[in-house]
């Protein structure tokens, strides 16, 4: 995944865009569900006011207010502060009493610190009797304190309850009095049972939300996991034809558009399969049908170089000669590097001694080495070392390695064959004091036909190191390669048989 968005998995992001999805949802529900009850229970709380301020205005409009504005007798003013008193317990509102010069008159205090035992009771009629009538705009719901509507307002979300919180609200009403204003009437701190429950409201919806959100990413998981499961069979489907499986299929089971994918994509592989194989097969004839030309072009060619007695036709003819070694060569290669693709081989895989096969190959080069003036050495642990696989394949393997590092190591250099058992694992590697790889060419090394730019000078077509690799993909091994001026080396990794383990 090339870029940072790439790595976020579909798998990630789906269930992430449901979870968003859901709380957005959330969101914009419960802040119009909060504000639809906000509205609504704050105007229940201005209606409580309104009636409580009629109810309020009606029961003190007995009180002599203006003896009282005048500092008239204590009993007016003690039985104007009871009685504004007693409708403030009725309406369970704060009820003041200001003249017309803005001085108190008369102050309840709060409806939830009049101690009841301290007024007077009064008859019927009187002050804080609840006889009187009710106001209210909602209904004349009689919920409420007094007789007056209920500060829930009707409805689902109506009621009371003790220990009740108190609303800012603050409603003045005209004290009238045979027809003249005599005073005004201020009211506040009224029953808000709303703030309570939009309180336990907003915790419920925050629960809610949060459980909702949960759930829809839960189901965007699970709906992820069947959407990219398929997906994820076609990528690594398509890796496995990176590496060489050509057979590798996707298992259908869904009639859908991605059903349809993993049908199309079966049917493009088999394609290729079958594209590859003819060409495979085809190289494969064509080398095998150039071997029996070839040859006899080489016989004839050392026939006339025989029989030639001009210089002139003597070079030509070592020439042409060279030329025709070099395509027997390739044909060979080419036919070596088909059936490996092709994997079809005359018996199966056998368990072999991988050290005594290294010893032998040591001893066939020991002669090239000597006569090129390059030291050979042999490192190979004691005792035996055994694989599972194919004896001629390892040993042309093998042998491409060793080729290369006599042939890139000048006179007076050194070859290394070194093989040890680690870990479950058979490591052989071939170290060389030669002319090194350049770095711009290690990651073709490789690569079919491919050559480093400081090895034109020297005979070669390409195909060795390429012969190496694919014989290390059919035993289940890896070949990895290190180089610098001072030279180079491979190594060959593959599983080791149970016979080793053991």
């Amino acid at each position: 995944m090339s870029s940072r968005m790439r790595r976020v998995s579909l798998r990630y992001r789906l269930p992430a865009t449901y979870g968003m999805v859901a709380l957005l949802t959330m969101l914009l529900v419960g802040a119009i569900l909060l504000l639809l009850l906000n509205n609504y229970y704050a105007g229940s709380e201005r209606d409580y006011l309104k009636a409580g301020a009629a109810r309020a205005a009606r029961e003190l409009s007995g009180v002599d207010w203006a003896t009282v504005a005048t500092g008239g007798t204590s009993a007016t003013s003690t039985l104007a502060e009871q009685q504004t008193k007693a409708v403030a317990l009725a309406t369970q509102l704060r009820v003041v009493v200001v003249a017309a010069n803005g001085s108190t008159l008369a102050d309840s205090g709060s409806p939830t610190e009049i101690d009841p035992s301290t007024i007077v009771p009064a008859g019927d009629g009187a002050p804080g009797s609840g006889n009187g009538a009710q106001g209210g705009t909602r209904g004349g719901d009689s919920g409420g304190p007094g007789g007056l509507p209920s500060p829930l307002g009707p409805g689902l979300f109506g009621g009371g309850g003790a220990n009740v919180p108190r609303s800012s609200q603050v409603i003045e009403q005209p004290l009238v009095v045979g027809g003249q204003q005599v005073a005004t009437l201020r009211l506040s701190e009224g029953p808000a049972y709303g703030a309570a429950i939009l309180r336990d409201t907003f915790i419920g919806w925050l629960l809610a939300g949060l459980v909702a959100v949960l759930i829809a990413a839960g189901l965007g998981w699970l709906w992820s996991r069947r959407l990219t499961r398929p997906l994820i069979l076609v990528t690594a489907a398509s890796d496995s034809m990176a590496l060489g499986d050509l057979a590798a299929r996707v298992e259908v089971d869904r009639a859908d558009e991605i059903g349809r994918l993993g049908h199309s994509f079966n049917s493009m592989a088999s394609r290729v399969q079958h594209t590859v194989s003819a060409l495979q097969q085809f190289v494969a004839d064509a080398a095998h049908e150039l071997g029996t030309p070839l040859t006899a072009l080489e016989a004839d060619l050392e026939l006339a170089h025989e029989r030639s007695e001009s210089e002139d036709e003597q070079r030509l003819l070592k020439r042409a000669m060279r030329q025709a070694e070099r395509l027997e060569r390739l044909s060979r290669s080419l036919l070596q590097l088909s059936r490996l693709d092709t994997g079809e081989f005359p018996t199966g895989p056998e368990e072999l001694d991988l050290a005594t096969l290294v010893r032998q190959m040591a001893d066939t080069v020991a002669s090239r080495a000597d006569q090129a003036d390059v030291a050979l050495r042999l490192d190979v642990a004691p005792g035996e070392i055994w694989v599972s696989g194919y004896e001629e394949k390892l040993h042309a393997a093998v042998v491409n390695l060793i080729d290369n590092a006599l042939k890139f190591t000048p006179a007076g250099g050194c070859v290394t064959i070194g093989l040890r058992a680690d870990g479950g694992q058979a490591r052989l590697w071939v170290a060389d004091t030669g002319i090194g790889i350049p770095a711009e060419d290690m990651k073709e090394l490789f690569g079919r036909f491919h050559r480093a730019r400081n090895a034109s000078a020297y005979p070669g077509n390409g195909l060795g190191l390429a012969i190496v690799k694919a014989t290390m993909d059919i035993h289940g091994g890896s070949v990895g390669a290190e180089s610098s001026p001072a030279g180079s080396r491979f190594e060959l990794v593959m599983p080791v048989a149970e016979r080793s383990i053991a």
